[in-house]
């Protein structure tokens, strides 16, 4: 398609912005689900009614957050990308067409798993609810797994600019250190979120409970493996 002349009076830092706000909460989608159910695991093994109650009150601020924020952020990034250059928009659209309509299969399964999740606290068993909770995390998580691939494509794609392959230009270059790099900033992140809900709770010892929990098994892998990335880089080498 042949587009006429279109400028726009702004410069690719509105796509920076939609994006970034867009990523902190698709990877707190990401992670965050992954959190509720190994949360309300732990809670329902412990049976820890306080932490069981949490988790139900943090999954509606997850729900809302990622199922309203993150959906308007996500088509926000298509609208800005559409606007201000909408011919890279159409090669990305017919290069990874199959690619973008797997992820919006798993995503279409993700809120439906979701929207199940939470309204059902009181309708399902607990081991249903577990399981449906694990549907959405696995979801999600192979949602980033596309994703992260076409994304890593437009960095470095590889030999796809030699063969045109499609598996040549999604398991580029950085394909799996962004991957493994991804998926830690999803766990760090579901921390760093309990931290902020657990903040307005006005019980002190639940507080430092969840502080404690969030820290040690979420916040801190995440600094230690991304710390570890940058020492050792993950990232293939140059080719020569």
């Amino acid at each position: 398609m042949n587009y006429p002349i279109w400028e726009l009076p702004s410069s690719g830092l509105l796509i920076a912005f939609v994006a970034i706000v867009h990523v902190f909460i698709s990877h707190f989608a990401v992670g965050g689900g992954l959190f509720l159910v190994v949360t309300e695991r732990r809670a329902r093994r412990l049976d820890d009614e306080r932490l069981l109650a949490y988790v139900r009150w943090h999954s509606r601020f997850f729900v809302l957050l990622t199922l309203v924020a993150g959906a308007l952020t996500g088509v926000g990034i298509w609208f800005t990308i559409g606007l201000v250059h909408p011919s890279a928009t159409s090669a990305l659209i017919q290069t990874w067409v199959w690619g973008w309509a797997i992820e919006w299969t798993f995503f279409a399964v993700e809120i439906a798993a979701a929207m199940v999740y939470y309204y059902g606290w009181d309708r399902l068993d607990a081991r249903t609810h577990l399981a449906v909770g694990w549907v959405y995390f696995v979801s999600a998580w192979l949602s980033l797994v596309v994703i992260n691939g076409i994304l890593a494509y437009m960095l470095t794609p590889g030999d796809w600019l030699v063969t045109r392959g499609l598996f040549d230009g999604f398991f580029n270059p950085t394909y799996w250190p962004s991957l493994v790099a991804r998926t830690f900033v999803c766990v760090g992140l579901a921390g760093l979120y309990a931290l902020f809900t657990v903040a307005w709770s006005r019980d002190r010892s639940l507080r430092a409970q969840v502080a404690r929990y969030a820290g040690l098994g979420w916040i801190i892998p995440m600094a230690v493996a991304l710390r570890h990335r940058q020492g050792t880089r993950w990232c293939a080498p140059r080719r020569r």
